[in-house]
């Protein structure tokens, strides 16, 4: 059997200044990028899709400050019909939507100025 000569190349994603760009790098990488996948997993190094998006989870959630704030049980019980409806957790429907007030406030403050 002949010895792989070959040494492992680990490649490196820049930042890209236009998706356009990001998408021509991926395309003509092709190659090593494959390599490189099968490379990690043979070593053990991949990860399953689980736990990317648990480590993505955790990294997120430490950056998040815990909040407490007192709601009208009315509000509440609308929030928890209309995140419902949507499929998400009650929390994060409320982030949701302050983020969007937070959003649409800023555009109109910076359009009176």
């Amino acid at each position: 059997m002949r010895a792989n000569t070959k040494t492992a190349q680990r490649v490196t994603i820049p930042r890209f200044e236009t998706p356009q760009a990001e998408a021509e790098w991926f395309d003509n990488q092709k190659g090593p990028l494959s390599a490189d996948m099968r490379r990690r997993l043979q070593a053990g190094e991949g990860k399953t899709l689980a736990e990317a998006l648990a480590q993505s989870a955790a990294k997120e959630k430490a950056r998040l400050k815990p909040v407490t704030i007192r709601m009208l049980p009315g509000d509440l019980a609308l929030v928890r019909r209309l995140a419902l409806e949507k499929g998400l957790p009650y929390q994060t429907y409320i982030k949701v939507l302050l983020r969007e007030a937070l959003v649409r406030q800023t555009r109109v403050s910076r359009a009176k100025t």
